[in-house]
């Protein structure tokens, strides 16, 4: 008798079936709905435009709060489509009739066709993109009942996937930059890349991002580019910063007690559309009395890049983690000892960015 798990790696052939039918079934109805749901939206990304559309205005929002707008589309092709809606929004959207597939279950299964998916359980969203098809959609049990985090990053694994291409896709890490020319901060929580990237732009260093960018690498060189408007700071973090947390751009703190803002708002002209990456720094927090930056390995930048980037953007591991190691190939990297000093580690950083631009 043939095993049911057979060829599916580990996921049983039914189970696999029907995740890959209710695919089907959920982009027909995504593509059908597309362009009648109420809230419409053109998102800038990295190398092109996402259009956006969703069934309750409150979501999309969240995505103007989080995303660049763009107002053309550009190019030849169409941009990908997104759909986001509820079960509310029709009673004809496909209902999963089975017991809770699991993330590696529905991952997996559709892998197989060459779709990227996931499910998250405790929240009911299925996530699910056709990369042929440049179509994707996002279900819900409620617009309004999501992760914590999803405000800070909405429809994060679907710009992830529809961002990726040969050498391209999005990188968690921090970004400076002088005159077009930057470096990449990269490692753990805590290690400083949000103090440190808001400490350069608040001393007339750019950035792209201090959280997720988009990175593109060729033969020739390594660019970066914004995929959120926004940056996260603790208040310990902005006290030492000396900015005042009345300031109009700041909000309500998130679920990890931070401050999510505009950067752009707050030092207008700070963010950078484009900037080509020169080095990886790993930044620590030592309180020197001044800040210093010495040559590392290759193999300590690939150690603070990859780990946070795969698990926080996962789905496709294998071209994510090709994207990262070409990142690592390209770029030299270096330990960056921090001191208390925000202007001076701005200066010691421009001045790096300076002397290897020359």
């Amino acid at each position: 008798m043939a095993d049911p798990k057979a060829d599916c790696g580990g996921v049983d052939r039914r189970l696999a079936g029907r995740v890959v039918a209710f695919a089907d079934e959920l982009l027909a109805f995504a593509g059908q709905v597309h362009p009648q749901l109420p809230a419409q939206r053109l998102l800038a990304m990295p190398g092109g435009v996402i259009s956006v559309a969703c069934s309750d205005p409150a979501y999309a929002n969240l995505c103007d709060r989080s995303f660049l707008s763009s107002t053309c589309v550009g190019g030849e092709r169409s941009p990908p489509r997104l759909a986001v809606f509820d079960h509310r929004y029709c009673a004809s959207v496909p209902q999963w009739r089975y017991a809770s597939p699991g993330l590696g279950n529905v991952t997996r299964a559709l892998a197989e066709r060459g779709i990227c998916g996931t499910f998250d359980p405790d929240f009911g969203i299925w996530q699910i993109y056709h990369p042929q098809r440049a179509l994707a959609v996002q279900l819900m049990d409620s617009t309004t009942h999501h992760p914590p985090w999803e405000a800070s990053f909405p429809l994060r694994l679907l710009v992830h996937w529809i961002g990726q291409g040969p050498g391209q896709g999005i990188i968690h890490a921090g970004t400076l930059g002088h005159d077009g020319v930057g470096v990449f901060l990269a490692g753990a929580g805590g290690a400083g890349k949000s103090g440190t990237s808001l400490s350069g732009i608040m001393n007339g260093l750019k950035s792209v991002g201090d959280d997720y960018v988009g990175v593109k690498c060729t033969a020739a060189s390594v660019e970066t580019h914004p995929v959120l408007r926004l940056m996260k700071q603790d208040p310990s973090g902005l006290e030492r910063l000396g900015i005042a947390e009345s300031e109009g751009v700041f909000s309500h703190p998130n679920w990890q007690g931070k401050f999510e803002f505009d950067f752009d708002q707050l030092f207008p002209g700070a963010r950078a559309t484009r900037l080509a990456m020169m080095a990886i720094l790993l930044p620590r927090i030592s309180r020197a009395s001044r800040s210093s930056i010495t040559r590392t390995s290759g193999r300590r930048a690939m150690m603070a890049l990859a780990p946070s980037s795969l698990y926080q953007l996962y789905g496709n591991w294998a071209a994510d983690f090709k994207v990262i190691a070409s990142v690592v190939r390209a770029l030299p990297a270096y330990e960056l000892e921090l001191s208390s000093s925000p202007a001076e580690i701005c200066h010691t950083i421009r001045s790096f960015i300076e002397e290897r631009a020359a």
